[in-house]
């Protein structure tokens, strides 16, 4: 268990150094919201093969994409986005600490939580283009 807690470790702060940058544009934000997607979905890929260690680096790394995310609404003074990032942050914390404890159901049950707080956020601040993607309200 100690291993799998001191590998999580490595990758957390690898996840955290090299995956990311301030969000600073609309264009930014789609490609950190872009990452967010396919990190949940190796998260979720993860949990469900038991792999503590992959799972471990999928929610650090969503950790650090939604303080990035947090920060972005929090200088836009979007109080119920930054509200929505914060609970994103607290649950992709409660999937760390779920997952450093072999608790693959609660990780899951965090992970289920966290897909909820990203729906009603997208609900609230993005709408269908015409074209079929996507834009901010």
């Amino acid at each position: 268990m100690k291993r799998v807690l001191a590998i999580a470790c490595v990758l957390s702060l690898a996840a955290v150094g090299t995956a990311l940058a301030a969000i600073g544009s609309e264009a930014d934000y789609s490609a950190a919201m872009k990452e967010v997607g396919s990190t949940n979905g190796a998260l979720g890929k993860a949990i469900a093969s038991s792999s503590a260690t992959d799972a471990a680096a999928a929610s650090a790394k969503l950790e650090a994409l939604f303080k990035d995310v947090n920060a972005y609404w929090t200088a836009k003074k979007v109080d119920d986005a930054t509200t929505a990032s914060a609970s994103a942050i607290a649950a992709a914390q409660a999937i760390s600490k779920a997952v450093a404890a072999n608790d693959m159901a609660a990780a899951t049950e965090a992970r289920t939580k966290l897909g909820a707080t990203c729906m009603a956020c997208h609900t609230a601040h993005r709408e269908k283009t015409p074209e079929g993607g996507w834009k901010m309200k």
